[in-house]
């Protein structure tokens, strides 16, 4: 717009010539519209990788630079800006312009007028300082010549007022080392990639691995699927869990019907080694993006146990796409990264989709009726950790400080309870014609990535779409403090309560994917495996957080090192493997 009034003042009389250029120099430079982000991959230094951003032309005194305090997806404060360090800035000529850190995560620049770029240098996550704190999901791993995990939160940062700035990102990279993204390319080549994002959220919404190729493609009728893998050793071959994820996939399309449209979607999976599962205390998981997830689990996993795990922790990703994806609040569409206000609404961005992930596999016939059962009583046994009484939209509203942070984990749990009772009460309403699943298709139509919902309507248009006794339900049990009597809805749907022996998939584990103990070095340096959580069968044996786990089954487990895999191996066999790949 402003080149082409720059060339219309050409046509018009010189004395306005003259002004006009004058005028319009400071505003329309020869630089492009869009900020330029540059990462280096090669030239690596001290395990840290540099960064440039080059802004658009900046016509304010001073501008404020932001890494990301939060991020949507995460409910904590990460303070990704602690592993940022050396931040400069430059004009064209290289000149530093004055800086100065305001907090961890944000800097002033003087003399803005004249910045032509900032540089940094980034810690990665996985063994940085303080990265344990990050869940290994949302955090970056550099291996210099080896593999790279990019969530680019922790990585690129915005200008004040240009969240909405499209950015271009150019990625050089050893040549042996492939990206896979859902990020569009602009070009790639052997040494160098240029995507493009059309905002600030897009680049933070597309994670990035590089590694050498070990993926998997292939088309599910309208949606485009791919999986790449990172296996330190290579013992997991993409190809080996293709079959997997398209039963997982066809299943969850068919449940979904209507309210799925999501065009492609793409599973970045990094396995980490024993020494980084230690580092992060046992943390392993996935985070959501609108068409991709990354998940972490350790490579040490027999491949039935890491299918069963993708299978669980990956559906509840793709269910995301739906909410908060596509059905989300004007707190998510405008996420504010640096002063967060949270949405009310965990109950179903996390509970919903909860929910979903186990209700999808026994509707379509991936699990049998006691497996979803069993799942729905681990549920209710593990929210009774928690503060019951909590209203849970207060706790959402507030989830990033206490008390509600230390209650987080229950929208995984009494979450996917509120939804099962929520289902029970619209389908015997509805005489069993809609359910919860009707409501999110509904809701699906009304909104879309682009139109989000007015945070205090939802629940009210949600009750005009259905019955009074679901209104009931929110205002006593969701919005209000009063802990659900499952014992109201379960005889609904034929069910009771009772105390019986259940198996579990493995004892090791406190839920479906997450081991209930983790190695930990002792004062002498020694590993151990110390209890973290509980399930509720070794809850009843007397077991404690805190806990040494010395053994299974009368066999003492030796020292954990690497020479003592197989000794290791004979005592978690079958239910955990630790294979040190010897040539």
């Amino acid at each position: 717009m402003k080149k082409l009034s720059s060339k219309f003042a050409l046509c018009i009389a010189a004395t306005f010539l003259i002004s006009g250029c004058a005028a319009l120099k400071n505003t329309t430079p020869d630089r492009p519209d869009y900020i330029q982000a540059s990462v280096d991959l090669v030239a690596i230094n001290d395990d840290k990788v540099q960064v440039q951003i080059a802004p658009p032309k900046i016509n304010a005194e001073e501008i404020t630079f932001y890494i990301p305090q939060i991020v949507p997806g995460t409910y904590e404060y990460s303070n990704f800006g602690r592993f940022v360090e050396n931040v400069k800035a430059f004009d064209s000529m290289g000149n530093e312009l004055s800086i100065e850190a305001l907090d961890q995560n944000s800097w002033k620049i003087s003399n803005a007028k004249k910045l032509d770029r900032i540089t940094y240098w980034t810690n990665d996550t996985f063994d940085g300082p303080e990265g344990n704190e990050i869940y290994p999901m949302g955090g970056t791993n550099y291996k210099e010549g080896e593999t790279f995990l990019l969530n680019l939160h922790s990585m690129i940062g915005y200008f004040e007022g240009m969240k909405e700035a499209s950015y271009r990102l150019r990625v050089r990279s050893p040549k042996n080392l492939e990206a896979f993204t859902s990020l569009p390319a602009l070009s790639r080549s052997d040494t160098l990639d240029v995507f493009s994002a059309k905002r600030y959220f897009h680049i933070i919404d597309n994670p990035i691995l590089y590694s050498e190729p070990n993926t998997v493609r292939f088309d599910l009728d309208d949606i485009k699927v791919g999986m790449a893998i990172y296996s330190p050793t290579g013992v997991h071959k993409a190809t080996d869990y293709e079959a997997a994820i398209k039963e997982m996939m066809v299943a969850q399309k068919k449940f979904l019907g209507e309210a799925n449209n999501t065009p492609s979607y793409d599973i970045l999976l990094y396995l980490m080694g024993m020494d980084e599962l230690q580092y992060f205390g046992g943390m392993m998981g996935a985070l959501e993006h609108h068409t991709s997830t990354t998940a972490v689990f350790v490579e040490q996993m027999q491949p039935q146990e890491l299918t069963q795990s993708l299978v669980d922790v990956v559906s509840h990703e793709f269910f995301h796409t739906l909410t908060p994806l596509n059905i989300h609040s004007e707190e998510i569409h405008n996420f504010e990264y640096n002063t967060p206000l949270m949405s009310k609404h965990l109950w179903m961005y996390e509970g919903t989709t909860e929910y979903f992930a186990n209700l999808f596999q026994i509707n379509q016939g991936l699990i049998d009726e006691q497996n979803f059962y069993n799942r729905i009583l681990e549920k209710l046994n593990y929210s009774q950790r928690y503060d019951d009484t909590m209203s849970f939209t207060e706790m959402s509203a507030g989830i990033v400080d206490e008390p509600y942070q230390t209650n987080y984990a229950n929208v995984y749990q009494k979450g996917a309870l509120i939804n099962m009772c929520l289902d029970i009460i619209i389908r015997e309403q509805s005489g069993g014609d809609k359910g919860i699943l009707w409501v999110m298709q509904n809701l699906a139509q009304r909104y879309g990535t682009e139109k989000p919902f007015q945070d205090d309507a939802l629940i009210d248009e949600i009750v005009a779409m259905t019955y009074p006794e679901v209104g009931e339900f929110f205002k006593t049990h969701v919005e209000g403090n009063t802990p659900i009597d499952y014992m109201d809805y379960f005889p609904k749907v034929g069910l009771t309560m009772g105390e019986t022996e259940v198996p579990l998939p493995s004892i090791l584990f406190k839920d479906n994917q997450s081991p209930f103990f983790a190695p930990q070095p002792n004062a002498l340096g020694v590993v151990q495996y110390v209890v973290t959580d509980l399930n509720t069968t070794i809850e009843a044996m007397g077991v404690q957080v805190g806990d040494l786990f010395l053994g299974l089954d009368g066999k003492m487990l030796p020292e954990i090192k690497q020479e003592n895999a197989e000794g290791i191996n004979a005592v978690f066999t079958p239910s955990f493997m630790w294979d040190d790949q010897k040539e």
